[in-house]
């Protein structure tokens, strides 16, 4: 299975605090709301999973917000290989 979302990566903290969306409309508004500054240019990612279950676990694990590392992102963002 595949997810498919976007992400602005956050400049001045942890990545866990990434502005994550459906639509690349919604992140470029987020990434207004918040602070240009804050935050990378939207990236469009993609993650395959197993099932719902491989999902959480993916989310939910030690490391969970970094798991988006080994997604494909459509533009090379220096938080990719973090």
């Amino acid at each position: 299975m595949k997810l498919t979302y976007w992400v602005c990566p956050s400049i001045n903290d942890s990545q866990c605090y990434a502005i994550r969306t459906k639509t690349r409309k919604e992140a470029l508004a987020l990434r207004k709301e918040y602070g240009e500054s804050n935050y990378e240019k939207p990236v469009k990612a993609t993650v395959e999973y197993k099932d719902a279950f491989d999902l959480a676990r993916e989310c939910l694990g030690e490391g969970g917000a970094y798991w988006e590392a080994t997604a494909s992102l459509a533009s090379s963002s220096k938080h990719a290989a973090a």
